[in-house]
């Protein structure tokens, strides 16, 4: 028998940007009802972030690396983190967890298992899933994607990699450090979305650990004989190895939602939404990456923090996408905030002002060695519009840049904060004064006035 509900506010998916709703909705009073099929935090704690990170740390370590001891570091980073997205602690926060998907029934109203749920807002949050590509002879053999790679428990001797994008070389890197041999196969060039003389650096790198690139590679063909897999190329390499990973990119989870019953526009990329969040129905938000925005768990928290405005006060924000960093995790990380260079420069000309700092000139940097890489930020009337950057802590970096940025922070004001020394977050305070300081030093009436000023001062 259908059991129904109404409720407040129902949101379906237990992602970073399903239960930061969820749990800022509950806190202020709305009743709340949350839908979960699958795994409570989603992709970003059981297949992406959280165990690739782990990984990527473990296998960055400076000691002996043992295949086993790499999955169990994994493991308990994962566990640590679980109790946080738990279901105990959303039930304890006046949360309805309902382990079941959702599915519309029409325009506000959701079914999920034996409940049939009727809600005055939804949200949509049930982010993407790895698809399987078309490849000759790929459904007869075995395979990994994000999903299940983390799982293993032997040793692979050759991991194959289909996809060079954000996933599959932060893997490829990783398990190559764990002495596994990798084979990464593009169709494309690697990393084709990101800053190229960034990419140049990174896949020096790779090469230098041991990964194997195939890009621009086609694939005929995918055989598998026993425990050995094989790869054929159109242009007739072969390339054997011992386990096969899928990291070809990610499509929003869509196919079982009946987007249709609610009238809602999707497409293959996602759901359509506004300026807001908001869908065609307005009473129905999307959120991260179900939603037509790049895959990254910060733009779903983002995301959550808008929407729970919207819900909870009745006033809007309009979603800022130029200001989510994007990060690739490898050894040197890969980062960017606001425009890129390109942009910045289309759209500025000259008129835009780039300034750069060589990690090399960072005293923390050389004392660490890590002295690989550098950063970026490009300036329009005294306004930061992109930040870039390449090397270790990227990531740390941009989350200065992301906040100048979206507050709009002249760059003269950053000029009169003091950085603790020494550290390498100074390079942000010398990026402004390799702006600041020739309009000072080479300015001839600033020379004349300080002449004339010594003239008088005791």
């Amino acid at each position: 028998m259908t059991k129904k509900i109404k409720t407040d506010l129902l949101v379906i998916g237990a992602g970073a940007g399903g239960l930061s709703v969820a749990a800022g909705a509950a806190q202020l009073g709305i009743k709340v009802i949350l839908l979960e099929g699958d795994k409570m935090g989603g992709d970003c704690l059981n297949y992406g972030c959280v165990p690739s990170k782990a990984l990527i740390s473990f296998s960055s370590q400076k000691k002996p690396k043992h295949f086993g001891e790499a999955m169990s570091f994994v493991k308990q980073a994962i566990k640590e983190i679980e109790p946080h997205d738990s279901e105990e602690r959303f039930r304890s926060l006046g949360v309805n967890v309902i382990r079941e998907y959702g599915r519309f029934v029409d325009e506000k109203t959701v079914a999920a298992g034996a409940y049939e749920i009727q809600s005055r807002r939804i949200v949509i949050a049930t982010g993407v899933y790895t698809p399987v590509p078309e490849i000759n002879g790929l459904s007869d053999v075995h395979y990994y994607t994000n999903q299940s790679i983390f799982d293993l428990e032997q040793k692979p001797e050759h991991l194959l990699i289909l996809g060079g994008g954000p996933v599959g070389v932060e893997l490829a890197q990783a398990f190559t450090r764990l002495g596994i041999k990798v084979t990464v196969f593009e169709k494309q060039k690697i990393l084709s979305n990101f800053n190229r003389e960034h990419v140049e650096l990174l896949r020096s790198n790779l090469e230098n650990d041991g990964v194997n690139l195939k890009e621009e590679a086609s694939i005929k063909d995918i055989s598998q004989v026993g425990n050995k897999l094989t790869i054929q190329l159109e242009n007739s390499d072969k390339i054997t190895g011992s386990h096969l990973l899928v990291a070809t990119g990610k499509k929003p989870n869509l196919q079982n939602l009946n987007l249709q019953a609610a009238g809602i526009n999707f497409s293959d990329i996602g759901i359509e939404t506004d300026q807001y969040l908001r869908t065609n129905n307005k009473k129905i938000y999307a959120i991260g990456d179900v939603a037509q925005f790049e895959n990254f768990t910060n733009v779903a928290s983002y995301h959550a923090g808008i929407v729970l405005k919207s819900i909870t006060t009745g006033l809007k924000t309009r979603v800022q996408k130029e200001t989510q960093p994007r990060v690739i995790y490898t050894t040197p990380e890969i980062g960017s905030v606001g425009l890129s260079k390109t942009q910045a420069e289309r759209k500025y000309g000259n008129k835009l002002k780039i300034s750069r700092v060589n990690f090399s000139e960072n005293d923390r940097a050389i004392t660490d060695n890590k002295k690989l890489g550098w950063i970026e930020i490009y300036i329009y009337r005294n306004l930061v519009v992109g930040a870039s950057v390449i090397g270790i802590g990227a990531g740390e970096l941009l989350n200065f840049w992301s906040f100048i940025i979206s507050n709009r922070i002249s760059i003269y004001k950053v000029s009169s904060t003091s950085f603790a020394y020494p550290t390498l977050g100074e390079v942000n305070k010398k990026l402004v004064t390799n702006y600041i300081g020739p309009k000072f030093f080479n300015n001839p009436w600033v020379r004349f006035v300080v002449r004339l000023t010594q003239r008088f001062l005791p």
